[in-house]
This record gives C-alpha cells, structure tokens and sequence, in this order.
C-alpha cells in the first residue's frame, strides 16, 4: 500500500498580483468589495510585498523528505496554488493509493484544518485514493517544548523577566465568529488544551492570559476579550512590557508581520507598553524533527 504524505496549509499571496486571486478564491467571490483589495495590498507592501507563508512551507517540506527516506512528501494550498485537487490528482499519477495528510495549522477550525480536509476528501474520492488524517500534533510534548524555548529566547533576548509584576505574557489567537463555535467548531477547546500544556512548562508566577487578534469584517459576535481592550486593561493593571505568544501561528504570515509587529506594536507604544513577540516555528530543525516523529509513529 504505497503511502505518500500530503502536507496542507492555508497559502498566501507571495507578490501584489497574487493577492486579487488570493482573496478572490478566499472570500468565494469573483468581484471584491469596494475597496478591499487597495486595504490589503497596502498590508503586504508593508511587509516586503507578499506572504513568506508558501515558501516557508515549501521549506518545511523540503526538510521533511530528507527525514522521511522512504515516505515521498507533497504540498497543496487551499487558497492558493499548487491546488488540492491538482497535488492530489498528482499523487495519483506517481502510483500512490494512500495520502497521510497533515494540516500545517496548529488547530483545527472551519476555516483551516476542516476547510483543507473538506477539499481533500472530495478530491482523494474522484482519485480513488484512501485518506487518513494525521491530526492533533499541537498536543505533542516536543512541540511544547518548542513553543516554551520560543518564549524563554525571546524574554532572554530583550531582557524579560517573565515573573515581574509589570511584565506580562500574552497568548494570541486569530480570531474567528462565534457562529463557528456555535456550530460545533473544536478550535477554541484545541486552542485553549494547548495553552494549558504550555503553561505546566512556565514559571507559576509567569502571569498569562489569552486575547484574539485579526478580527475579520463579517456581522454578528466575534471571540472575546479581543486584543486591543484587553491590552488595555493590562495597562491599566499596571502592565508596562509585553510578550505575545502567537500560539494559533505556526509560521509567519500577515497576521504575525503586519497585525502584531506593525499595527499592535504601534497601539501598544500610544499606550506606554512595550511589546515582543516570539518566533513561531516556520522551519526550523526542532519543528522538522516533531513533524517527522509524529508521521512515522502515525505511517502504517
């Protein structure tokens, strides 16, 4: 029963042009709302003109395939290209009856994980090809370790001490509707099981809390206490420095280079905080060698 890892990730625009494309297939629609894609393109001009996303995953499957001798590694985007469906029908042609497929988003929720595998099983279906999912790595102790050495690099790097009374360790999550949760989506629970493990590894006198960033545009209630309130109230609290964990992130994006490092980092300075942020895992050696762990005690 040939075995072929398929990893899968959200995608991102890497140049201006792609970002029209990008939020079309995004957002599921072909005429954009007035004005929106000016909004966006001017986010990623700020951080060098696209997402390093797709390069880190190409990276990250590189290092992977080098792991893995005798497992053949693919890639697919769900919002960008090389599409699902094309990587899949790829897999296929090459001989290989079975996909371990691995989302490259921590947690799982309708518009990540569960939106990659809904693709996925319809096309692994037309290929007749068999599926199983490799879910659930955020709970692997080696992963936490790697977040907690994140987070002592960083306070030891800007000279935190992480049991000040005015200093404070934030948890970030991307933001997402209520209605999702309403619904049955896991992603608040994956979220908050994986801050929990995180917080065995640190200092009891570390003082934490977890707030939601990147709010979207669309009606109705969204996740709570969102970031910049609950900054500050922390402020108010006598909070003065700031080290955001963005724990839903495992790489790079928008979402870590322009909302946290340019725009929060700026509200935060209006407010007298101080705020640092530590690296996410992107491709690093100690990530490559927990994915490559975790696949080969979930291979058959």
């Amino acid at each position: 029963m040939p075995e072929a890892v398929l990893l899968l990730a959200y995608g991102g625009p890497e140049k201006l042009s792609e970002i029209e494309p990008f939020m079309q297939r995004l957002l599921r629609r072909e005429t954009l709302p007035p004005g929106l894609l000016g909004r966006v393109e001017k986010k990623y001009s700020a951080i060098g003109g696209g997402s390093p996303l797709p390069g880190i995953c190409r990276e990250i499957r590189r290092k992977l395939a080098a792991e893995l001798s005798g497992l053949e590694v693919f890639l697919a985007f769900r919002y960008t290209d090389p599409s699902i469906e094309k990587v899949v029908a790829e897999i296929r042609s090459e001989g290989f009856d079975t996909i371990l497929a691995l989302s490259l988003s921590p947690h799982s929720s309708i518009i990540s994980s569960r939106a990659y595998y809904e693709s996925l099983e319809a096309a692994a279906a037309a290929e007749n090809l068999r599926l199983k999912r490799l879910e659930n790595w955020y709970r692997e102790a080696a992963y936490n370790q790697l977040l907690v050495r994140r987070i002592q690099e960083a306070a030891e790097e800007n000279q935190l001490d992480l049991a000040a009374p005015d200093t404070h360790l934030l948890f970030s999550g991307h933001n997402i509707p209520q209605s999702y949760i309403d619904r049955g989506d896991t992603y608040t629970d994956e979220l908050r099981a994986n801050i929990a493990a995180l917080k065995q590894l640190l200092p009891a006198s570390c003082r934490t809390s977890l707030a939601w960033q990147s709010k979207g545009n669309a009606p109705g209630a969204w996740l709570e206490p969102e970031i910049e309130p609950h900054l500050k109230e922390l402020c108010r609290a006598g909070t003065r420095r700031l080290l955001v964990v963005p724990v839903s992130f495992c790489m790079d994006h928008l979402e870590t280079l322009y909302d946290l490092d340019l725009e929060l980092k700026k509200f935060c300075r209006d407010l007298g905080l101080d705020l640092y942020r530590t690296k996410p895992a992107n491709a690093a050696d100690d990530f490559i060698s927990m994915l490559a762990a975790f696949i080969k005690r979930n291979s058959s």
